[in-house]
């Protein structure tokens, strides 16, 4: 593994997860403010539904003859159960990127770059 390798993972499972967690959560404390408190419960909905409506198995899909009162309520779950999914696929790609930080430390130590050959 080369040294841009270990950083183009670096970045994509440490920056990037950081950096979307980090937009979605304050821009959830501004949507979800009521009466001067954080609704925490609705932020971390918010913050869950990217990451895990991708990850849930079964969809819920309404009947053709079903009215759109049932379609809206049906789409509404869908992304309650997304978000709650989320939630915990979120806090693992947390615990991950504070994982892999001391890992690309050592990965970074332990390996030799193949472009500078002195040797030769």
């Amino acid at each position: 593994m080369t040294r841009a390798e270990i950083l183009k993972e670096f970045f994509k499972k440490t920056v990037l997860t950081v950096v979307i967690a980090y937009l979605l959560f304050t821009w959830g404390k501004i949507l979800f403010l009521k009466d001067g408190q954080i609704e925490y419960f609705y932020v971390a909905l918010f913050c869950g539904i990217p990451f895990g409506i991708q990850r849930m198995f079964l969809w819920l899909i309404p009947s053709g003859r079903s009215s759109i009162s049932f379609t809206i309520g049906i789409i509404a779950v869908n992304f309650i159960v997304g978000g709650i999914i989320g939630i915990f696929v979120l806090a693992w790609k947390l615990i991950v990127a504070a994982w892999y930080i001391p890992l690309t430390i050592y990965r970074l130590f332990t390996t030799e770059n193949a472009g500078n050959n002195f040797e030769e």
